[in-house]
């Protein structure tokens, strides 16, 4: 049975609306669109099996993907055959891209980084001991950037990163006309999230000390293929989220057509396994949150299906599947030491002294300090850790540690004071902008009453809050794949929640 609406052929139906599948005729898709979906799925997989995609060569990798990706989507589609029923007809994608606002600010977004290159402020000097900021001659009016090597970091290191989230998400938009391409991608998110979330359980249970149990050098808060455990529980998260969204979207299909069955408790295997993971991941706020939206989702769930059910049996299952929710709550704190958990909140509220906390304040500061030198455009992409020390050292708490150690900042634990202060005001309004009109775009299409789309977008939150307290979206891999949901999600409520008002204008711009 087609995962999109069966609907009775009209005799004056468009071509698109036939090949979408709106009459009863399944057609499948179409051989490039299937070429996208397959690269997506191999570009999104790809990216937590890199270690993260924390290192040039992945990243270069990811950059490919998706350019190939971009290509395929904007190659002119010719439908015959099968692929259309009711006459032959060519589908140019460009239109549509020349109309997505993302696709102009991000690519506002990637010039501004090259700008800021190709007009070097500082340089990074090195003696072979120590190194050191030497000022440049530079255009004081354009965005500017410091010039520092490629394998540390710099701006065309952070382009490359920036700019394979941007083709990637452009593709995604511009090119899926189809809802089971969309979960297709989705599904394989959630497929290789388990699987990858299985191999990190077992780490843990056996107690491997190198990541997979043969790279060696890994620090021992590595979790999974990610070196750092909170880039772990926020990337599990994220698929975590997906894959109930996909459980609530099939539940939710299933009642509505009376089916015997659905794939929907499949998708709530996998959301427990995930799930797992975060908690073994060790990472405190990754777990905390977690638990917040599963309260959410519970109580979200309780709610439709009480205004819903009809008879005491269907309130029965109700509730017992609401306690199912509830029973994994409760492992989750007994796994997350809710005491200490509160303690700790308590802590990051308090501004207490602990020096964990403290640093993390007191680094945010500095960079604060640091954002406030260039307001408006910046220190440049990739400048935050050469930066960093001339403002480091006013906080003597963080810039030397016992035995007179030098510490190195590379984040600031903070993603959006470390933005500003390298992308400064202009810079970090492009990409707040783009994620506004998605959100926008998607509260108007009304995917706010939708339990699925409402309970994704919510979990999208999650990495935003995580943010906050460390340097999720400074991940590519957690970037790339925030991004990606993000696209798909507005996409999959533009095809789902107003299938009608897609047609060939639409589709060319």
């Amino acid at each position: 049975m087609p995962s999109y609406p069966v609907r009775s052929p009209k005799p004056k139906a468009n071509l698109v609306q036939n090949f979408r599948g709106e009459a009863r005729i399944a057609v499948p898709l179409h051989p490039l669109e299937h070429a996208l979906v397959v690269v997506a799925i191999i570009h999104l997989c790809f990216l937590p099996w890199a270690f993260g995609t924390r290192t040039p060569w992945a990243q270069i990798v990811s950059l490919g993907l998706a350019v190939l990706a971009f290509v395929i989507a904007l190659w002119p589609r010719r439908y015959s055959g099968e692929l259309a029923p009711e006459g032959d007809f060519t589908l140019h994608t460009w239109p549509r891209l020349l109309r997505f606002p993302p696709f102009w600010l991000g690519l506002g977004f990637c010039l501004y980084i090259v700008i800021g290159a190709l007009n070097p402020s500082y340089e990074r000097m090195s003696n072979g001991s120590v190194w050191y900021l030497k000022p440049l001659e530079h255009i004081d009016w354009l965005p500017s950037g410091l010039d520092a090597p490629f394998e540390i970091m710099n701006a065309w290191r952070t382009l490359i990163i920036v700019a394979a989230v941007w083709l990637l998400a452009c593709s995604l938009w511009t090119a899926i006309t189809r809802r089971t391409a969309i979960q297709s991608i989705l599904t394989a998110v959630v497929i290789n999230g388990a699987i990858l979330s299985l191999v990190a359980i077992v780490q843990k249970m056996t107690g491997a000390n190198k990541i997979l149990w043969f790279l060696s050098g890994a620090p021992e808060y590595f979790h999974g293929t990610f070196y750092y455990k909170n880039h772990a529980a926020a990337y599990f998260n994220l698929t975590a989220i997906v894959s109930a969204g996909l459980m609530i979207w099939h539940h939710i299909r299933g009642l509505r057509h009376l089916e015997r069955s659905s794939p929907s408790p499949v998708f709530a295997f996998g959301f427990i396994v995930i799930g797992s993971c975060v908690f073994m991941s060790g990472s405190r706020t990754g777990m905390i949150l977690l638990t917040g939206y599963i309260l959410i989702m519970a109580t979200t769930y309780l709610i439709w299906r009480l205004r819903r059910s009809a008879g005491p049996s269907n309130r029965l299952l109700t509730v017992l599947a609401t306690l199912a929710i509830l029973g994994f709550v409760a492992t989750a704190i007994y796994f997350l030491n809710l005491d200490k958990s509160i303690d700790q909140i308590r802590r990051l509220a308090n501004e207490d002294k602990q020096w964990s906390v403290e640093a993390r304040i007191q680094a945010r500061d500095a960079t604060y300090e640091l954002f406030r030198d260039q307001p408006l455009t910046g220190w440049g992409a990739g400048s935050f850790r050469h930066a960093f020390p001339s403002h480091q050292q006013n906080y003597p708490d963080i810039f030397r540690g016992p035995g007179r150690r030098y510490f190195y900042w590379e984040h600031a634990h903070n993603d959006y004071v470390q933005a500003l202060a390298e992308f400064g005001i202009i810079g970090f309004a492009l990409p707040v902008l783009a994620l506004l009109w998605l959100i926008v775009k998607l509260c108007r299409l009304g995917g706010y009453r939708h339990p699925a789309f409402l309970l994704t977008l919510l979990g999208l939150g999650l990495t935003l809050c995580h943010s906050w307290v460390d340097f999720q979206l400074y991940n590519a891999c957690i970037l790339t794949t925030f991004g990606a949901i993000a696209v798909l999600l507005v996409r999959w409520a533009e095809l789902e929640i107003n299938p009608g008002n897609i047609t060939p204008s639409t589709l060319r711009g």
